[in-house]
């Protein structure tokens, strides 16, 4: 499904990339999916926005190594379960309007909390999910449980893989120019 014109482009909300969450299962693998999607949302000169844990203790709350923004990326410290806890972080969201591809950790609470925060606000989200870790155990039992409330956000929030965000991202581009 390629979206309408009418959304803005696509922003990268990167949520709890922190050394502190490098325990969670299938950490490994989601560092590596996440370092895939911001190098190509990063090319694709998309927006990108890193949250944070405010109550994470100062060696666990630093970037994973590899997933640090770089300086023109603003970063925004959540006080509360959801990216838009943090007021500043809500009106930047508010400004660009979505969608919003949402990676990182995790499924379980920040992710799953920042969707439904998104879809009081009326924007949309993806949530990619080659790119999120599902909390502290990976278990295709829980993913899937995890991935009902996401679907009953209905037409708002959409789970994809991040090929499909790409190929997507491409096929607007090339609507978008043609004459």
């Amino acid at each position: 499904m390629i979206r309408t014109s009418e959304a803005g482009p696509v922003a990268l909300v990167c949520l709890g990339l922190q050394r502190g969450r490098l325990g969670f299962g299938g950490a490994d693998r989601i560092v590596v999916a996440c370092r895939r999607v911001m190098e190509g949302a990063r090319a694709r000169g998309w927006p990108v926005l890193h949250v944070h844990s405010r109550d994470t203790p100062a060696d666990h709350g630093r970037p994973i190594a590899g997933l640090e923004p770089l300086a023109s990326e603003a970063v925004f410290l959540r006080p509360g379960p959801s990216a838009f806890s943090n007021r500043a972080f809500s009106q930047a969201a508010q400004a660009l309007g979505g969608p919003l591809a949402l990676i990182g950790f995790a499924l379980s609470d920040t992710i799953l909390a920042t969707a439904f925060a998104a879809a009081d606000r009326d924007l949309r989200i993806d949530v990619i999910a080659d790119a999120v870790a599902v909390g502290r155990r990976e278990d295709p039992l829980l993913r899937a449980a995890l991935h009902a409330p996401l679907e009953a956000l209905g037409p708002l929030a959409r789970l994809m893989d991040s090929t499909d965000l790409f190929e997507e991202s491409a096929a607007r581009f090339a609507a978008a120019n043609l004459p």
